[in-house]
C-alpha cells in the first residue's frame, strides 16, 4: 500500500488549492481525479459558459450603440474559441504539473475505504499519518445513487459543454 501525507479527492478549484498548499508545504500528496484536474468550473461551468455568453452579451450592447452596425455571430468560431478556453479537455498539462511537483497522480475514482485509506481504481492506498488528517475531499458534488439529470431535457453543466449547435429554442 502506496502511503501518503494527503489524499486529496477531487481536483476541482478546492482540490487544486488544496493539493498546491500542501506539496509547498512539503507534504507527500497523491491527488485523484476522476474526470479532468480543474474540475466543473474549468472545463463544463464557470469558463465555457462565459465564454459562451461574452459574444451575444456584446452583440447586445452593440444594437444599443447609436452608430454602431449589429455583429453578427459566428457560432464556429465561438465554439472553437470555448474549445480553446477549454483546453480541448485536455488536462495533461495539468497532470504533468503535479507530477513534478511531487504528487502522485492518480485518474479514477475513489472512495473512503476506511480510517486513513483510501481506495482508487481498485488500489488501496493509506495515509502516513493516521488518524491526523488523512484524506482531504474536494468534490464539487456527490453522487447520491439518483438519477441525473432530476427531469428529463434537462441541461447540466456537460451538456452545454457539449452542445454543437445553437438549439432551436433559442
Amino acid at each position: 500500500m502506496d502511503r501518503f501525507d494527503v489524499i486529496v479527492i477531487g481536483m476541482g478549484p478546492g482540490g487544486e488549492a488544496a493539493g498546491w498548499r500542501l506539496l509547498q508545504a512539503g507534504k507527500r500528496v497523491a491527488v485523484v481525479e476522476r474526470e479532468l484536474i480543474g474540475g466543473e468550473c474549468a472545463y463544463w461551468a464557470c469558463i465555457p459558459s462565459k465564454t459562451l455568453l461574452r459574444a451575444p452579451e456584446a452583440k447586445a450592447e452593440a444594437a444599443r450603440a447609436a452608430g454602431v452596425a449589429t455583429p453578427g455571430l459566428d457560432w464556429p468560431e465561438l465554439r472553437g474559441y470555448r474549445d480553446y478556453m477549454v483546453r480541448h479537455l485536455d488536462d495533461a498539462v495539468q497532470v504533468r504539473g503535479y507530477e513534478q511537483a511531487g504528487a502522485t497522480v492518480i485518474k479514477g475514482e475513489a472512495r473512503l475505504a476506511g480510517p486513513g485509506k483510501v481506495e482508487a481504481n481498485g488500489e488501496l492506498l493509506g495515509s502516513a499519518r493516521q488518524p491526523r488528517h488523512p484524506v482531504c475531499h474536494c468534490p464539487a458534488h456527490a453522487r447520491a445513487g439518483t438519477a441525473w439529470p432530476p427531469w428529463p431535457r434537462a441541461w447540466t453543466c456537460g451538456s452545454c459543454r457539449r452542445c454543437w449547435a445553437i438549439p432551436a429554442s433559442c
